[in-house]
């Protein structure tokens, strides 16, 4: 007697079928009343919901057959999962090669007629089949089998649902894909093991070549690899640690009682070891490798997530050095750490006190005036000091508070202007940045124009300083519209930072500008790096050549500003002239502006 073939996606099939976690299931009153329809319908004395496991088939229900399983050798419906979009129909199983020799046929039960509907799950796998069997041969007509493939639906949908409902009990707790505990267990567990009080290392794990595999070939290869990943992780570690899927391609792994580096280590470099080796997926070998990062408490601290983060930060500095190597924590981590949980602190409940703004002034190079005043965020910490307007804005956007942070700087800065303007000492502009979050925001022109309109002010006095990377990889048509609306009312907008992005000149193109300001970590290597001359002149040529103006920010000394001066720039920013200066300090060098330029009446003709 034959037996079947095994299916192409076996592998898969049968994970897809532990997904449902049946198997070995008691008898349930939904599957149980199909079988029985079925046999009242058709008139079959044997109706079965048959799952095919690895060596088996499984009978989930049962209508005239008194065993819970068979053998899969022996089993019909081993065959009818070999084409799922069909079903398989024997009109009398000892005419049929495969099926005279088998016991089942040519013994008792004496089986002569078979009829199997695939059960097929959303993801295209086989599981099993329902089917009706007689012991006389009879003709499986297409009434029949319409009749027993609207019943094959019906368990498939209850199959489903018994899957949805298992699914809501653990998702909160387990990774659908690995099985593996997710993020929120991960935590969970490690709160619990860090509140016990004894020492614990924390190992944060991403894979190498994963991108490289799912983009090249799909999905379903990077499931593969993921799958493989967290069983080779989970054997590699103790019976009692604790292997997670954070999500992606990170994992987590808890060691209780490790907290010394030498044994975190050592663990650490064998998961890199088991789990450093190719994965067979549909005919092609895989790459797989994983990159480590360690963190011990209590030596590196006892907070959960920021042991997390500490780990995840030694993780990414392993994967500086060398794919598939293991870090550790260092002492600038830990204190960088400590930083940013006292910032997010002065954020928690709202915008902290002292949050204000400085300007610093932009200086045209030609004629020496004051073009304008570009807005930036202040902030001193009662203990860390002057924290620079980057990092605020990065602690208040993981708290959902950077653009409050912009409307409060803005709101202050149009204030200040408003006022220089009625003693007469307000140059032509006054600056602002728009974040990505901003200029995504419908309501954004009719925002800035409520701001100005409150200080007394209007958007012909505004400079609109937009960041490269935040327009233009694919700029969407809104913002380019939302940008028009803001010139048309008498806005100029600036492409700041320019050069640090991946800016192309179709996409340049599309966005209304008026200036291009040449990022600073250019102009600090002139006179250094000749290389650093020939892209800032490149710069300044392409904004003449779209009729803008060229704008240098972070100019520090005299040679600089020459330089610049030199290679055609219109306009310069930075200490040599000017730092960024609060109100009353900058309403003081305005009124000494007044008595002359010398740092920059010096450049003309430079």
């Amino acid at each position: 007697m034959p037996s079947a073939p095994m299916p192409n996606d076996e592998a898969q099939r049968l994970a897809a079928l532990r997904s449902y976690d049946i198997l070995d299931t008691a008898g349930e009153q939904a599957f149980d009343d199909l079988v029985a329809l079925a046999a009242e319908l058709t008139g079959a004395p044997i109706a079965l919901v048959s799952l095919i496991d690895a060596d088996r088939a499984f009978f989930k229900a049962r209508h005239g057959f008194a065993a819970s399983e068979a053998p899969r050798d022996l089993a019909f419906c081993s065959h009818a999962i070999l084409d799922p979009k069909q079903p398989l129909a024997v009109s009398d199983l000892r005419e049929d090669a495969r099926f005279r020799d088998n016991p089942l046929v040519t013994d008792d039960p004496s089986i002569r007629s078979y009829l199997g509907v695939p059960l097929v799950g959303p993801e295209g796998h086989a599981l099993g089949t329902f089917c009706i069997l007689d012991h006389h041969p009879r003709p499986m007509d297409e009434t029949t089998v319409r009749l027993v493939r609207r019943l094959a639906q019906a368990a498939q949908a209850n199959l489903e649902l018994r899957r949805a409902m298992r699914r809501l009990g653990t998702s909160s707790v387990t990774d659908a894909l690995t099985g593996l505990p997710n993020r929120a267990a991960a935590m969970t567990e490690l709160e619990s093991l860090l509140a016990g009080g004894g020492p614990l290392a924390v190992i944060a794990m991403d894979l190498d070549h994963f991108k490289e595999a799912n983009d090249a070939h799909g999905h379903a290869a990077g499931d593969a690899l993921l799958r493989a990943a967290a069983q080779r992780i989970r054997s590699a570690v103790r019976a009692g640690d604790l292997v997670a899927r954070l999500g992606g391609d990170e994992f987590l792994a808890l060691l209780p009682g490790v907290g010394d580096w030498d044994t975190a280590q050592s663990i650490a470099e064998g998961i890199c070891a088991t789990v450093s080796r190719p994965v067979l997926h549909d005919g092609r070998n895989l790459r797989l490798g994983v990159s480590a990062g360690v963190a011990l408490a209590p030596e590196d601290g006892t907070e959960a997530g920021r042991l997390a983060r500490l780990a995840d930060e030694a993780l990414i500095r392993s994967k500086r050095r060398r794919r598939g190597s293991v870090g550790r924590t260092e002492p600038e981590d830990a204190a960088r750490m400590a930083r940013e949980a006292t910032l997010l602190l002065a954020f928690a409940e709202g915008l902290p006190e002292g949050l204000g703004c400085a300007m610093q002034p932009v200086i045209g190079l030609r004629d020496g005036e004051v073009r304008g005043l570009e807005i930036l965020a202040r902030w001193t910490h009662p203990e860390l000091g002057e924290v620079p307007p980057g990092e605020i804005f990065a602690v208040a956007g993981r708290l959902d508070r950077a653009e409050a942070v912009s409307r409060r700087v803005r709101e202050i800065g149009f204030a200040t202007y408003a006022a220089l303007r009625r003693q007469d000492l307000a140059p032509g502009r006054i600056g602002v940045n728009l974040s990505a979050g901003e200029l995504a925001r419908a309501d954004v022109v009719e925002t800035l124009e409520s701001q100005v309109e409150q200080a007394g002010i209007s958007l012909s006095c505004l400079t609109v300083e937009i960041m490269e990377d935040a327009v233009l990889d694919r700029i969407a048509h809104a913002t380019v519209s939302r940008l028009a609306a803001l010139r048309g009312k008498g806005a100029r907008i600036v492409l700041d930072d320019f050069g640090t992005g991946t800016s192309g000149l179709a996409q340049l193109l599309r966005i209304p500008l008026d200036a291009l300001k040449v990022d600073g970590s250019f102009v600090r290597r002139l006179g250094t790096d000749p290389r650093a001359e020939k892209v800032v002149t490149g710069m300044v040529r392409l904004a003449q050549a779209m009729g803008l103006d060229a704008i240098a920010e972070g100019v520090e000394d005299e040679a600089e500003a020459r330089t610049l001066a030199r290679l055609g720039c219109d306009a310069v920013q930075g200490h040599f002239f000017a730092p960024p200066l609060e109100p009353a300090a900058l309403t003081a060098w305005l009124r000494v502006r007044r008595e002359g330029r010398d740092k920059v009446v010096a450049l003309r003709g430079a």
